[in-house]
């Protein structure tokens, strides 16, 4: 009997059945990658039982499950996304936002009549926990870091802080220099560069020093390190002396002044001009000095000119439960 060959011969539709489910696929590069970061965000390979299949060796897997170790990124971020849209100040909690999702902070939501203003609908609000997490979340170096501040503040409170940051910038007075610096390293500036004496004092008592007619500036440091300048300008009609606070925010005076310029005539009847000021005005020194709206002026005869000096009076008082930033 004649038997047809089976090298030709088709297979038949069982048979391609059991092939398809028994043949083994082969696992794409995409698909593996995808695998090994699963396995990474859950911590860990798989571990337990061997690879083999039978006698429950390998029936017994289980996963390692751990926690990310990186919990902190680095992004950059649109600060407009962390604004209200309506006032444009940074959002912090309580937040609110509309259906369409506008957020809006918790002063400007109060204004509003259930209608948004972006989207015109009239609409109520809610309050947006997930926004509120991420602005709590998101942190940001003070921008005085380059002169000794190395605070890490949330983002809404960073104007806050700068505001009243003790290492933001001053500027030093002398003509075509360019130092910028935190009160304390301007002080280091002012003796090792440009050689200025300082004169210590101590608030609410008198003090008596000499003044070049034409020396520009003389330096005073307080018992809590304070910086005070007297600054003295030449004119023909005399000498005008104004003294000021050094530091960088120029809020609302602390400290009231007195000075007095006196000259010993012969016959020791002494001559002299008198000035109070209840506002020691402060100043960064961003622009240079200036005289302000009060000043001593000083005539010429009061001059000493055997030495070519002013004998000057001063006494600063520290005005009481006021708010410093030193």
């Amino acid at each position: 009997m004649l038997h047809r060959s089976e090298r030709g011969s088709r297979p038949t539709a069982e048979q391609e059945s059991d092939e398809t489910k028994t043949a083994p696929c082969s696992e794409k590069p995409g698909q593996k990658r995808r695998a090994q970061r699963g396995e990474e965000v859950v911590g860990g390979r798989l571990q337990g039982g061997g690879g083999g299949g039978g006698g429950g060796g390998g029936g017994g897997q289980s996963v390692a499950v751990g926690r990310r170790l990186d919990r902190e990124i680095y992004v950059k971020l649109d600060s407009q996304v962390l604004d209200c849209s309506i006032c444009f100040e940074p959002l912090k909690p309580p937040i609110y936002q509309c259906e369409v999702g506008h957020a809006v902070c918790f002063i400007c939501r109060g204004k509003l009549c259930n209608t948004c203003p972006i989207c015109c609908r009239g609409i109520r609000y809610c309050r947006c926990f997930a926004l509120e997490q991420v602005v709590d979340a998101i942190k940001m170096p003070c921008s005085n870091a380059n002169y000794g501040c190395y605070k890490i503040i949330t983002y809404y409170l960073k104007e806050k802080h700068e505001n009243a940051c003790m290492y933001a910038p001053c500027f030093c007075p002398e003509d075509g220099c360019s130092f910028i610096g935190s009160t304390g390293l301007l002080l280091n500036h002012f003796v090792v560069e440009h050689k200025w004496s300082l004169t210590n004092f101590h608030y609410n008592k008198a003090l008596r020093i000499s003044v070049k007619r034409h020396s520009r500036f003389t330096l005073f440091v307080g018992e809590d390190m304070s910086m005070f300048l007297l600054v003295n300008i030449f004119a023909h009609g005399g000498n005008g002396l104004n003294l000021m606070c050094i530091r960088p925010h120029e809020s609302g005076s602390s400290y009231l002044s007195k000075i007095s310029a006196v000259h010993s005539a012969e016959g020791d009847k002494r001559r002299y001009v008198f000035q109070m000021d209840p506002h020691v005005a402060s100043s960064s020194l961003n622009g240079g000095v200036q005289l302000g709206r009060f000043f001593l002026l000083v005539p010429p005869g009061l001059v000493d000119e055997s030495t070519d000096e002013l004998t000057v009076n001063i006494r600063i008082e520290k005005i009481e439960n006021a708010s410093t930033n030193h």
